[in-house]
């Protein structure tokens, strides 16, 4: 019994196990507690020697949904998913560790957290000199899931700092565009009501599950490719990606698919670049 406990750990721990260890440990969520039920052969002198072993838990990175309110720099708003579920196959439910830690805090509970800078980090702020109230680079948002966070934070400090209209100025101002996907309208459309009430702003959704056939954001960007060129080749604007690290892939190739349709491959890829060099170009994705 220890002996076939002992040959099974070590082809989970070796390279040519990693279909094994993806079975056992990823798909089906097991912790190292799980793994010391299975395999009770493995004998540990004392908890202190265990915890030696277990590497640290990585620290878990949530960006900012809110803009810095001038009248408090000691608040600040997050947009978490709390993560839980029953794996595939032996539907054991689990849980996200913080997020279900800070789902489940308390008004008066001391979170204990630190700052560090994001990747949007020039955020296009200067005003037209015929229209102070209407910014010079307009900017695109794309962004899906809880990823709309950093993404409410840029439109929400533009219009927190966006000088006030004359008295007889009816112009409609249009300098801000989000692009956003989610699973269903109904219960993943984060901050609906907002988008509704900020004149400036252009909304375009994809619910990827409110349909028979799946809609993502890199097809609305196809499907307003008029307007996507538009943005960044004669009105010089800047655009924003967050969200997950396979949406941001598909959403930079899908810009790269417009701009090759009017231009070589290779000017394209040199565009975007340049983009980024300026900070009109910026991604921030996870896995």
């Amino acid at each position: 019994h220890d002996k076939e406990q002992h040959e099974k750990l070590l082809s989970l721990s070796e390279t040519s196990g990693s279909a094994l260890y993806a079975d056992y440990i990823l798909r089906e969520k097991r912790c190292w507690s799980d793994v010391l039920y299975d395999f009770d052969a493995i004998r540990l002198p004392d908890a202190s020697t265990l915890l030696q072993l277990l590497p640290p838990l990585r620290p878990r990175h949530f960006s900012i949904a809110s803009s810095a309110p001038s009248t408090s720099t000691t608040k600040v708003e997050l947009c978490v998913a709390v993560v839980e579920g029953k794996t595939p196959l032996g539907e054991k439910p689990y849980e996200g560790l913080c997020s279900s830690y800070l789902a489940n805090c308390k008004r008066g509970d001391v979170v204990r957290l630190w700052f560090k800078p994001g990747s949007f980090l020039k955020l296009p702020m200067k005003t037209l000199s015929t229209n102070n109230h209407q910014y010079e680079t307009p900017i695109l948002c794309i962004g899906a899931g809880t990823g709309i966070a950093p993404l409410r934070s840029l439109i929400l400090e533009r219009e927190r700092k966006r000088p006030p209209k004359n008295g007889n100025d009816d112009n409609k101002i249009n300098d801000a565009t989000l692009i956003f996907g989610c699973r269903k309208k109904n219960t993943d459309y984060y901050y609906q009501n907002e988008w509704e009430n900020i004149a400036s702003l252009s909304v375009f959704t994809a619910f990827s599950r409110d349909q028979w056939h799946k809609v993502y954001v890199q097809q609305i960007l196809k499907q307003q490719k008029d307007m996507i060129l538009n943005h960044l080749l004669t009105k010089k604007g800047a655009i924003y990606i967050a969200g997950g690290a396979k949406m941001a892939r598909a959403v930079k190739d899908e810009l790269l698919e417009l701009l090759t349709s009017v231009s070589e491959e290779k000017e394209a890829m040199k565009f975007l670049k340049q983009l980024q060099k300026q900070g009109k170009y910026a991604v921030e994705a996870w896995s």
